[in-house]
């Protein structure tokens, strides 16, 4: 693989931070398709510093999965077996990731191919499919090897049905794979970009929690929504409110399906219990998506075009 396409090889490799039901799909499902890479003020290798940089509304695409920016750039190094290889990559200013069903924005993106996280930053990042849409106003992070997607900062989060869920942080954990699937490659390439698809089963939000539905209004400090069952927990200064009606208390069992909703003075009169942050969610430690200062571009000679 040429150096001027790796940076496309590491952008095809990521998945995104899904909404309430949808699937990972922005990565190709075809490695054998043609790599398409275009910058309006040219693709440049920088051997020394071993990265590669594409310039001006640069675009990597591979048939329907594409990624755009003002500027993208992609790190490489040398594999014990001979060869390159990329390893984290950066997406800068006006950042679009498409595939045939879903579509990511944000200011800047970073893929970690170590750590098998991507993270979308920007005062609004936003991920949309058929099944629904997530935003927040700071970051969107996915953990493909925990399968949990974080969104922070105003981050709300909406199904085909208009359910809606509001917080200051959203975690969704995802389905594990099947059994007898085969298990999730590590991501070094188009290649081995491809892995198991899994849903959303599991949501909570912590801070100023908001829980909309066609029929009523609940909040929280904080929440825990079972996808599969349609059953959300809210604790911490609860209220529901269906139409002209108010009821107050420390934790509130609502079926977003249309099924009846409870209020309880506490979880434990509740006989269930309250939401707490997962441990190891709170262990994940994000790169940031502001990538290592790049040098102004090289003379004309030490470009390459695609």
């Amino acid at each position: 693989m040429k150096p001027r396409h790796l940076i496309l090889a590491a952008l095809l490799a990521v998945s995104s931070a899904p909404a309430f039901a949808q699937s990972l799909t922005f990565m190709p499902q075809d490695s054998d398709q043609p790599i398409v890479v275009d910058a309006e003020k040219g693709i440049e290798v920088q051997t020394d510093a071993r990265r590669v940089i594409a310039r001006g509304n640069a675009k990597a695409s591979q048939g329907e999965v594409s990624i755009v920016g003002d500027e993208l750039i992609a790190y490489y190094r040398a594999r014990p077996q001979g060869g390159d290889e990329v390893y984290r990559v950066f997406a800068a200013g006006n950042v679009s990731m498409r595939s045939a069903e879903e579509t990511a924005t944000g200011e800047s993106a970073v893929y970690d191919f170590d750590k098998g996280v991507l993270v979308l930053e920007g005062k609004l990042v936003r991920l949309a499919n058929a099944d629904g849409t997530v935003t927040a106003h700071n970051a969107l992070q996915y953990w493909a090897t925990e399968r949990v997607a974080v969104a922070e900062g105003d981050a709300v989060a909406e199904d085909s049905e208009k359910r809606r869920v509001f917080a200051d942080k959203l975690i969704a954990f995802f389905r594990e794979d099947s059994p007898g699937a085969k298990p999730a490659a590590k991501a070094t390439g188009v290649a081995t970009a491809a892995r198991g698809r899994g849903d959303i089963t599991f949501l909570q939000g912590f801070g100023n929690v908001r829980v909309e539905t066609p029929k009523e209004t609940v909040r929280g400090e904080r929440a825990s929504y079972n996808i599969e069952t349609g059953i959300v927990t809210l604790d911490g200064n609860v209220k529901l409110t269906q139409n002209q009606n108010v009821l107050s208390g420390g934790f509130a069992v609502v079926n977003v399906r249309g099924g009846t909703s409870r209020i309880y003075g506490s979880a434990k009169e509740a006989g269930m219990a309250g939401t707490r942050e997962n441990p190891r969610v709170r262990a994940l430690i994000a790169p940031s998506a502001t990538p290592d200062p790049v040098a102004p571009p090289a003379p004309a000679t030490s470009k390459a075009k695609p």
